[in-house]
């Protein structure tokens, strides 16, 4: 369980990280996700300050109940700290607790060059606002058990928090 005080730095690193731009909305968003009960919260401190987060929530295949999936989303880390790969070391965190869980794959909306530097590829799986995303090369997943995702495809459902068609949109512009 996350303290009202780590929520509140959370959102608010969230906040800094993306900009006077986004920085609101997601700063609503990972507020709203950190009060889902099967969120996974994975921080970077440096001197008793979280200066990366990067949050994890169930994400449902339609056709394939049976798969235990997650969505990295929203990632964070202190502006001042940029490029000095703490955004990797997150997502290796992450993934190390997600395998001690027993998840098959990971699914990430973001960066193609960076995700797919850090294991994601390609999917068949549809993510859930097909037709807000631009670039569907940003569309990626990361198999954790190796071949439990062979030829899986079809629809998904992400957590209640994101389900909503702006944050499918890597060119959503706030209040356009």
């Amino acid at each position: 369980m996350i303290t009202e005080s780590k929520k509140q730095e959370i959102q608010e690193l969230h906040l800094q990280a993306f900009g006077k731009e986004e920085g609101p909305l997601i700063h609503g968003l990972v507020g709203d996700m950190l009060a889902e009960q099967e969120t996974i919260s994975i921080n970077i401190e440096k001197e008793d300050k979280i200066v990366g987060n990067v949050l994890f929530t169930p994400f449902k295949l339609n056709e394939h109940p049976d798969k235990k999936c997650y969505l990295l989303a929203p990632i964070a880390v202190s502006p001042e700290l940029h490029g000095k790969g703490l955004g990797k070391d997150l997502i290796e965190k992450g993934v190390k607790h997600l395998i001690s869980l027993d998840v098959d794959a990971i699914f990430v909306l973001g960066y193609p060059q960076y995700y797919g530097r850090r294991g994601f590829y390609p999917t068949y799986v549809v993510l859930p606002y097909q037709t807000e995303v631009m670039r569907i090369d940003a569309w990626k997943m990361r198999e954790l058990k190796p071949g439990s995702m062979a030829e899986v495809g079809g629809t998904s459902v992400a957590c209640n928090a994101i389900m909503k068609p702006e944050f499918w949109d890597l060119n959503y512009e706030p209040g356009a």
